[in-house]
């Protein structure tokens, strides 16, 4: 029965609904490549699939493998429902909205209308165990992109080395210790990838420093995984030695123009002058508190930001001849 089953979805993923007028559209089969990452990664616990910044950024980076045009995962997200395998749901009061209109446009229309999608609980079930869930990933990149077949193939075996690798670095058993003393034992790509994945797992894509959240359909945000102790010195990728900052609190923070204190609140340097809207400007953000995981545990190690206040904020303050009563705690 189940290897029926199975040669009934390899079928299914055989044909796809594919627009073939301008070349074949690779936006169906890259979204199911994304789905079973998150599956095999425990992100999709359920028969219930958000459109989440997880969902968008793996789309993106497959996307990137296939073609140089500009990614839109709605479109898909969308269109798949003709499938039959694969089902949306609505929000309240939009539920006669999916029977009529032939598209969505627009990211905030669409997360208005379209609560979630989910699959045949039969395949749902398939992509849970390893080997269904192989035999249908290999089918999808053999029947779509036979030509990118290996490299595909690479990208998941590095997406799944880099997800072991984050797992790994988010125990925070052992106590913090600014300088790792192991030996990293993985290439740099899966190291950076896991890393980013954690942090911005921890705090949500969101900027600790001013709150900020940007994420786009496309599948890139605003923000990024920051180390407190740059890995070139501590080599260290423990989570409690990194943060989630967008670009331009990252470039503030590693020039020394800002840090935080022991109790989590922002220092900002005296070394600058700036120019901008009030509530945007460096010295609107002095002594207010950051925003911190939702588990102590997590919270940045307070050795790192020490180091981060002598080393690099105070530093510059030092050369500069100034002495600051900001680093109080």
């Amino acid at each position: 029965m189940a290897a029926t089953i199975l040669q009934q979805y390899i079928q299914k993923m055989e044909r796809l609904r594919v627009d073939r007028a301008h070349g074949m559209a690779p936006h169906k089969p890259i979204l199911l490549l994304a789905v079973i990452e998150l599956i095999e990664r425990g992100q999709i616990p359920e028969n219930k699939i958000f459109l989440t910044p997880e969902l968008a950024e793996v789309f993106r980076a497959y996307w990137l493998k296939v073609t140089d045009r500009r990614p839109d995962i709605t479109l898909p997200f969308f269109h798949l429902k003709s499938d039959g395998f694969w089902h949306l749901h609505p929000n309240p009061g939009y539920e006669q909205i999916l029977d009529v209109v032939p598209r969505i446009r627009g990211a905030a229309r669409f997360r208005q209308v379209i609560a979630h999608a989910s699959l045949d609980e039969a395949l749902f079930v398939l992509l849970t165990e390893p080997e269904g869930r192989a035999v249908i990933r290999q089918t999808i990149i053999r029947t779509y992109f036979p030509e990118l077949a290996q490299e595909l193939e690479n990208l998941v075996a590095q997406n799944r080395k880099s997800g072991e690798y984050g797992q790994t670095i988010r125990q925070t058993n052992a106590p913090f210790s600014i300088e790792n003393s192991a030996p990293i034992e993985v290439d740099a790509p899966t190291r950076t990838g896991g890393f980013r994945r954690v942090i911005m797992n921890i705090y949500n894509y969101t900027c600790v420093v001013c709150r900020l959240r940007i994420l786009t359909m496309d599948g890139e945000s605003v923000t990024e995984a920051a180390h407190i102790v740059p890995f070139h010195i501590s080599h260290n990728d423990d989570v409690r030695n990194g943060i989630s900052l967008c670009k331009l609190h990252h470039w503030t923070f590693d020039k020394g123009l800002i840090s935080l204190s022991g109790s989590y609140e922002i220092i900002v340097s005296e070394l600058m002058s700036e120019e901008g809207p009030a509530g945007w400007t460096l010295t609107e953000l002095r002594d207010k508190s950051v925003l911190l995981p939702e588990e102590e545990l997590l919270y940045p190690a307070q050795a790192a930001l020490a180091w981060h206040r002598e080393e690099v904020f105070q530093r510059e303050l030092k050369l500069a001849g100034v002495v600051s009563s900001t680093l109080a705690s």
